[in-house]
């Protein structure tokens, strides 16, 4: 996870990638690469982690985030 995303800088396509996953609580997330919202003044995109007891946005993440295991995944949502 050293190279980390430049939110501010670079494209993305229109579709956005997407994965799911089971965390080690049994839980099953989705995660889905964003863009910022409308209302926010910064440009870029975040991953999303949604399931569904909760929700959660990161913004500074690894290009190749799709590459990662379920842990790295885990890990990254709690921004370890």
């Amino acid at each position: 996870m050293s190279e980390i995303r430049d939110a501010d800088v670079t494209p993305r396509a229109a579709d956005p990638r997407s994965r799911t996953f089971v965390d080690l609580d049994g839980q099953i997330w989705h995660v889905s690469e964003q863009p910022f919202s409308g209302y926010d003044r910064r440009h870029g995109y975040s991953l999303i982690f949604a399931s569904d007891l909760a929700v959660r946005r990161v913004r500074d993440y690894p290009a190749a985030w799709f590459d990662l295991t379920e842990q790295e995944l885990a890990a990254l949502s709690w921004g370890v």
